[in-house]
């Protein structure tokens, strides 16, 4: 973004009226995605719709069994959000395929970070990541056991190429810190390529944390009541987001290329090392820019 750009809007998805998607299995992670996910529909005065899956050759008992299951789940969190804004949904087929089939018409997808069918080996489970690569809605993954509300006061973290400037995902960033009251943490990690002599990487690296700076100047200039702390990194921009982190935060909001569900995975490594190793949720913001 040059310094004569505004600060654009973000996608249709982020309508007040749109509701949020959980995906639930009944696993520890998926309900902790429950739980953040009832407290980030009343937060945004938004319907939450909690959502399982069975087979598509599943009996009729295990289809009733299930039908019992999301009710109660969306009971266990009308305390958060009232009754008549909490609905529950069985849908058939994959948990993938299903799971995006109910966020056409939605603000926000949360999944849990492992559910039942994650491998102990991985940090994070197929599901999420094959989600998060394709949804054409935001999708939160949290970590299991998260505890929102003792993280409330912690900042909100945001990673940032400037050279590939994502509007979408600043507005999304710059409007939950206004709106939570809480510092936003814009962070820039830069790395030389190999292809760059020695004796060049110095120049470069400062021309690359100019631009981090100047790509910011509207963003300060539309929300000048959000403390805004720039974070320019001499590390891999994964590890700049992740120590960024680690010092404090509440979530962690990163972009992913455009791109349709039945491609290939839409963000790269950053976004990938980010949500194999965080310990908060983040938050992958699809670019309507592509």
């Amino acid at each position: 973004m040059s310094t004569t750009q505004t600060a654009t809007t973000t996608g249709g998805w982020a309508q007040a009226h749109l509701p949020v998607v959980v995906g639930v299995d009944g696993s520890d992670g998926s309900l902790s995605a429950l739980d953040w996910a009832a407290a980030e529909a009343a937060a945004a005065g938004a319907d939450l719709r909690v959502v399982t899956t069975v087979s598509d050759h599943a009996s009729g008992h295990t289809r009733r069994r299930a039908e019992r299951a999301v009710a109660a789940w969306a009971d266990q969190v009308s305390a958060v959000t009232s009754p008549e804004h909490v609905s529950g949904t069985v849908a058939n087929g994959s948990p993938e395929h299903a799971l995006l089939d109910e966020v056409g018409q939605a603000r926000m997808l949360v999944v849990g970070k492992r559910g039942l069918g994650a491998i102990p080996r991985l940090l994070v489970g197929s599901t999420s990541l094959w989600v998060a690569g394709r949804s054409p809605v935001p999708v939160a993954v949290v970590p299991t056991v998260w505890d929102q509300a003792s993280h409330r006061t912690e900042p909100v973290v945001v990673g940032l190429d400037p050279e590939r400037p994502h509007h979408q995902l600043l507005h999304l960033a710059f409007r939950r810190a206004h709106r939570l009251q809480v510092p936003l943490v814009v962070v820039h990690g830069w790395e030389p390529r190999s292809s760059t002599p020695e004796e060049d990487r110095e120049s470069e690296e400062a021309a690359a944390h100019l631009l981090f700076e100047t790509s910011l100047h509207a963003w300060r200039e539309r929300f000048p009541d959000v403390e805004v702390r720039a974070e320019a990194s001499s590390h891999h921009p994964a590890m700049a987001v992740l120590a960024a982190m680690e010092r404090g935060a509440q979530i962690a909001i990163l972009g992913r290329h455009g791109g349709h569900r039945f491609a290939a995975f839409g963000f790269g490594s950053v976004t990938r090392a980010v949500l194999h190793y965080a310990e908060v949720p983040v938050l992958v913001v699809p670019n309507d820019d592509d």
